[in-house]
């Protein structure tokens, strides 16, 4: 388990991909990140610095939280720079700019972030947009698996020189696994290939 940040070298010798979760709580729609396929206390807490009645901490459960997006770079370093970027973007909007976070947000007639029971949709919107955004900022060319495509929001929003989309079958639960697991060993064997393509040419 996931118990502290992860160096790209870490991942890399114990056979993890240079990839980005995104886990989604299916109650809330909070959105934590991962450098591994699951979930921890430590992303948690890591996370969540100042939750409150509109923003909970949420717990760890496994039945509350599926995998909503897989961000894949094109190396190590650059997933890990991606995933200090966006719990840097959740700590400004938690924490540093909140103010100016919770003026962008759409509000119900009370004055707060809208909802429904405790689902809120802009939770996963805007994770949706800061990964966008880390990706255009340090210009990574990754590619992006969706539970469903609409998630991804409108295409405009998106760097079509640095991001592919596709969506991956997520919608049995005794398969999540599987399909994860597939796509970290394309991911593997995409960096073996360039590796051996770039070293091919310093030969030449």
């Amino acid at each position: 388990m996931s118990t502290k940040l992860r160096s790209a070298k870490w991942i890399q010798k114990n056979g993890f991909a240079p990839q980005v979760f995104l886990f989604r709580n299916i109650e809330t729609n909070q959105v934590l990140y991962s450098q591994l396929p699951h979930i921890s206390n430590y992303q948690i807490k890591q996370q969540f610095w100042r939750p409150n009645w509109q923003d909970r901490k949420p717990q760890k459960r496994r039945d509350i939280w599926r995998c909503m997006a897989v961000a894949d770079f094109h190396n190590y370093d650059n997933a890990l720079k991606a995933y200090h970027a966006l719990v840097e973007l959740r700590y400004l909007r938690q924490v540093t700019k909140k103010e100016e976070a919770m003026a962008m947000r759409r509000r119900n007639k009370d004055g707060n972030i809208w909802f429904s029971a405790q689902f809120r949709p802009v939770h996963s919107q805007e994770a949706v947009a800061d990964l966008s955004t880390v990706i255009d900022e340090f210009n990574m060319p990754s590619k992006i698996y969706w539970e469903s495509l609409w998630r991804r929001g409108d295409e405009k929003y998106w760097n079509k020189d640095l991001t592919t989309h596709e969506e991956m079958d997520l919608r049995d639960p005794r398969f999540r696994t599987v399909v994860l697991n597939d796509i970290k060993e394309k991911s593997k064997a995409e960096i073996g290939l360039n590796q051996a393509r770039a070293a091919t040419s310093k030969l030449q």
